[in-house]
C-alpha cells in the first residue's frame, strides 16, 4: 500500500487592516482642521455685442491698460486716480447702457495691473466691456 501524505494547508498571511478606517479619519480631521479658506472675488463683465456709432464710443469711458500703466480716457493715472475718476462718473445711478465702461489691454500688463482695473471699474458701478482685436490670418 502506498502511503498518501497528507500536506498541511497553510494559511495565508493577511495583512492587518483593523485600523486603516481609524487613520483614515485621523486624517480627514486634520485637514479640516488645518486647511485656509479663501473667499474669491468676482468681477461683473460684459463682453460688447454689435458696434458702436463714433459718438457713442466717444462717450463711453476708456481704460487702457499698456506695458502696466493705466490710462483713462487717454490720460495717464494712477489705480486710486483711476476709481476717483469713475467714482465721480456716478455710474451706480446710470441705465445698464450707461454704465459700459470699455477695458483695453495691449502689451504686456501683469495681472494685478489688470485685477487692479477691474476691480475700480466694478467698485465704482460699471459694467466691463473687454474690448479684444481680430486676429487677422496670414
Amino acid at each position: 500500500m502506498r502511503s498518501v501524505k497528507k500536506t498541511k494547508q497553510r494559511k495565508t498571511p493577511e495583512i492587518p487592516v483593523n485600523s486603516f478606517s481609524d487613520i483614515a479619519f485621523l486624517l480627514i480631521v486634520f485637514f479640516v482642521v488645518a486647511t485656509t479658506l479663501h473667499s474669491m472675488t468676482g468681477v461683473l463683465t460684459d463682453m460688447p455685442a454689435g458696434e458702436k456709432s463714433e459718438q457713442q464710443a466717444q462717450e463711453t469711458p476708456t481704460v487702457q491698460l499698456h506695458d502696466n500703466k493705466i490710462k483713462f480716457n487717454e490720460k495717464d493715472v494712477t489705480v486710486l486716480a483711476l476709481r476717483d475718476q469713475l467714482i465721480k462718473l456716478n455710474l451706480h445711478n446710470k441705465s445698464d447702457d450707461e454704465k459700459i465702461v470699455l477695458l483695453e489691454a495691449t502689451g504686456n500688463v501683469d495681472y494685478q495691473t489688470y485685477f487692479n482695473a477691474m476691480t475700480a471699474i466694478s467698485a465704482a458701478g460699471g459694467i466691463i466691456a473687454i474690448v479684444s482685436e481680430k486676429e487677422t490670418q496670414k
